[in-house]
């Protein structure tokens, strides 16, 4: 492995230490290979994003649309279950896939997407297919959220740290782009859920997902391929129980253990949010039509947010766009959802569809802000 891949790797590595940071000064500067020096010109490369917005797709799609299948069972199979106890589903499965990242990135560090892509599509599809057999609440919280998330977890790390070995001077872009996916399959996946479910069931529904989920996934794999550098390992890369714990060095950077405890608040409301917007909308008397359409249109307007906001924030700082979105948020919040989210379906809509462009801020610049490794990098 070159020099240059050593560092574009390191970068790119979830567990950023001070000890482990690297200029991109000396990124772009160290390359002994010209046909390495700027890899994220290559159509390579851009393909390879093309295959994270595909895995990300099921995915975060079916993270974004988590509040369509707990509305569903709270109506359906689960209908004795107060909402709270329905929460604890789909929160298993969403934190599960974030949290587990921690685990799953040294393995993506050792062994690429040679090995761990495909491995990504064997565990995650099956959910699908089982979870169509799930009848009682035990059933749903093993399958859809810990077997969910343990696949989740390693679908998601996959796509998101193949932008982290590729991209630096617009990874925002990239990273924007990517995430794209998980929006898209956010309107798509309720839009077909709402379809399906009426006229199929619950059983041969989560099979059409199962299935889609295979296609975007083993097409995903594919485009992973082309490009050598995914398909090596990275030498000296820690695996196992020191290489998979949390280095809690890091933290002793004050900037950098504020921007992640921020982040941290971030996603908890972003998340809390996005499931619970259907279950909010029946219970204001909207009705569960309300709720599809509700999810559909939020993620319609955080497609546009992850990739505009991303783009600006190559430019201006992924820091000073994130903040710059989150006070846009929480006005928008107070002068239409506070006052107006139970009245009007209509505000409602328009709320969802803001929050959204917002929200997709939020999962675009976060990203950027670890990946630079300079302060005035990210807009401080």
């Amino acid at each position: 492995m070159s020099h240059l891949e050593q560092n574009v790797a390191t970068a790119a590595a979830r567990s950023a230490t001070p000890e482990a940071v690297v200029e991109l000064d000396a990124i772009e500067g160290s390359a002994p290979d010209s046909s390495h020096r700027d890899p994220e010109s290559s159509p390579l490369a851009w393909l390879c994003v093309f295959g994270s917005f595909l895995f990300l797709y099921p995915c975060y799609g079916l993270m974004q649309s988590a509040g369509t299948i707990q509305s569903y069972l709270q109506q359906n199979q689960l209908s004795a279950y107060s909402p709270r106890d329905l929460g604890w589903i789909t929160g298993l499965f969403t934190s599960l896939c974030l949290l587990l990242g921690i685990q799953t990135g040294p393995l993506m560090d050792a062994y690429g997407t040679q090995f761990l892509a495909p491995l990504s599509v064997a565990l995650y599809v099956p959910m699908f297919f089982a979870m169509g057999e799930c009848t009682e609440y035990w059933h749903f919280i093993l399958c859809f959220g810990v077997m969910g998330g343990i696949a989740g977890a390693l679908t998601s790390t996959v796509a998101i740290a193949v932008i982290g070995k590729l991209f630096n001077r617009r990874k925002g872009l990239a990273m924007g782009v990517a995430l794209a996916g998980s929006a898209l399959g956010g309107v798509t996946i309720s839009l077909l859920l709402r379809s399906i479910l009426p006229r199929l069931g619950w059983q041969w529904s989560m099979r059409v997902m199962g299935f889609l989920a295979m296609g975007t996934m083993t097409l995903g794999t594919i485009c992973f391929l082309p490009y050598p550098r995914l398909s090596t390992s990275i030498s000296g890369a820690p695996v196992g129980k020191e290489g998979a714990m949390l280095n809690f060095s890091a933290f002793r950077s004050v900037p950098f253990a504020f921007i992640s405890m921020g982040s941290f608040l971030l996603e908890f409301v972003l998340f809390g949010i996005t499931g619970l917007l259907p279950t909010f909308a029946i219970a204001a008397g909207f009705g569960s039509e309300a709720g599809f359409n509700l999810i559909a249109i939020l993620n319609g307007g955080s497609f546009l947010g992850r990739i505009t906001t991303g783009m600006v924030g190559d430019r201006l700082g992924h820091l000073n766009v994130l903040i710059t979105m989150i006070f846009i948020t929480i006005v928008i919040t107070g002068i239409i959802f506070v006052p107006f989210g139970t009245k009007h379906i209509g505000a409602l809509y328009t709320f969802a569809a803001l929050w959204g462009y917002g929200s997709g801020s939020f999962l675009s610049g976060t990203p950027g802000e670890y990946f630079w490794t300079r302060l005035d990098m990210i807009g401080i």
